[in-house]
């Protein structure tokens, strides 16, 4: 259930959206330049034992049932679910000694896997054939499998071929009693010294915003700051059409980030359901293996494939619900907005991978729980409006925190902003979350003020925000486009 409907504005950072479910996006040279100097502490060559981060694809079994009986066969299958998107990356430490090639957990150091040498039949690289332009394949059999494993690695720190030469170095001094992997690890040693001195520097830090004072000119912090408007040459230079301009930059401006948290918000969602997708694929193929299983023993693979099959943790499942709940608020915000898909077209493709999250999590229990954030009054009018009612029942069944809007809420209710922390490191404006509708108590100001003004609010606040509403709408054709990127 791949949400193919992100938007056009990339996010405030240079590699803009993920565009694929696990992640495999073109990095900018500051994203590239921090996930190398990440990741150096896991490429390490020493003595005998040599590490490198890679990402496990796949692995399939050599079988004539699954239409695998050569490696040719395997990559074939490899390059066919690469071009339905149906690879999940899985992060680990791949670890060549002479003994054996271990494969570890990133983040316990535990080992999940640990081939002896001589049940390495077979490796070799796979170059430019998929999205992963740098994969290495391990054919692997011990003496308790029928039919050998044949492992996919995309080398995303360092090139394929270098841990290819390290592997056969070592499978030579196995067998033939060699010692040629010394010279291979040294050769190694230096091309990584050598990649490490050419890493592109990071790009300088974002541009600082400029800080307002009370009376609303620009304080310096290291950027010019624009004329004050209380500066008798600056209103003598403007003129109504000129506001006029200016306010309707500023709206659009706003429209643009909006859509840009909203790109974000699709992206982190479509993120997390890939891992459910993950986990549900290797549960399946774990259980396949252990069918027929006379012991508890764990066998070749099954380490990889419970690493893969975790699920996410309940945090994470949160975190989903409450991004969902922001889009649903951003797409009501920014319906007359976008289109190709439309807003609408949106709601529909989320309401997909929510039912999916939903049953995931054991049903809608923990997504009653999730409050921040509610939604705005618009959004619950505008999900209403276009539900199906399979869609309406799923909705509805998560609760008063999903159906009811922020303005129908108890008036005492403390509920915290909320303000999304996505994956991709883009840290949002925070004031576009906190005077956004959904955290403002709409009703509640609007009978306030009612009551205080003997009711002339509602003809007059209408008129003013039918005002700001055209002016948006003016902008956003004049300074933004937005369409479909995927």
């Amino acid at each position: 259930m791949s949400l193919k409907g992100s938007l056009s504005s990339s996010p405030g950072s240079a590699n803009g959206s993920l565009g694929r479910a696990d992640g495999a996006a073109k990095l900018s040279a500051k994203d590239l330049y921090e996930q190398r100097k990440k990741y150096s502490n896991s490429t390490i060559i020493m003595h005998e034992t040599s590490q490198y981060h890679v990402q496990h694809l796949a692995t399939f079994i050599m079988d004539k049932s699954e239409s695998i009986v050569t490696v040719d066969d395997a990559i074939r299958k490899l390059i066919l679910l690469n071009s339905k998107e149906k690879i999940w990356t899985q992060e680990m430490l791949l670890q060549v000694n002479d003994k054996s090639i271990r494969l570890l957990d990133c983040e316990t150091q535990e080992e999940l896997e640990d081939f002896p040498l001589p049940t390495v039949q077979h490796c070799q690289t796979v170059l430019n054939q998929t999205r992963y332009p740098s994969i290495l394949l391990l054919v692997c059999q011990d003496s308790e499998q029928h039919k050998p494993d044949i492992h996919f690695f995309n080398c995303d720190e360092v090139e394929a071929e270098m841990v290819h030469e390290d592997i056969e170095s070592a499978l030579a001094d196995h067998k033939q009693g060699k010692k040629i992997r010394p010279q291979t690890l040294k050769a190694n040693q230096e091309k990584i010294k050598q990649r490490q001195s050419i890493l592109p520097p990071p790009q300088g830090p974002a541009p600082i915003p400029i800080q307002h004072d009370a009376r609303g000119a620009g304080v310096n912090r290291n950027r010019v700051a624009p004329p004050s408007q209380h500066n008798p040459d600056y209103e003598r230079r403007s003129s109504g059409s000129h506001d006029h301009e200016e306010s309707r930059a500023i709206l659009a401006q706003k429209i643009e980030k909006e859509t840009q948290i909203l790109n974000c918000t699709l992206d982190d969602i479509e993120v997390f359901v890939a891992r459910l997708q993950k986990a549900a694929e290797a549960f399946r193929q774990l259980n396949q293996r252990k069918k027929g299983k006379k012991n508890k023993k764990k066998g070749p693979a099954e380490g990889m494939l419970t690493l893969r099959a975790r699920p996410p943790s309940e945090a994470e499942f949160i975190d989903c619900f409450q991004k969902t709940k922001l889009a649903f608020n951003l797409l009501a915000k920014l319906r007359k907005h976008i289109q190709n898909p439309s807003a609408s077209e949106l709601v529909h493709f989320l309401f997909g991978p929510l039912e999916l999250i939903v049953s995931s999590c054991g049903g809608p229990e923990l997504a009653r729980s999730v409050v921040s954030p509610l939604l705005s009054r618009d959004a619950t009018d505008f999900i209403r409006g276009h539900l199906t009612p399979k869609e309406i029942t799923l909705w509805e069944s998560l609760g008063e925190a999903w159906t009811r809007s922020r303005a129908e809420w108890p008036r005492e209710s403390n509920i915290p902003t909320y303000i999304p922390k996505f994956r991709n490191g883009w840290e949002p404006p925070v004031e576009i979350f906190c005077g956004a509708p959904w955290e403002i108590d709409i009703g509640h100001l609007q009978e306030e003020l009612a009551s205080a003004n003997g009711s002339p609010y509602r003809s007059s606040s209408l008129k003013r925000g039918q005002a700001e509403h055209s002016q948006a709408v003016e902008a956003f054709k004049q300074n933004v486009t937005q369409h479909v990127s995927r």
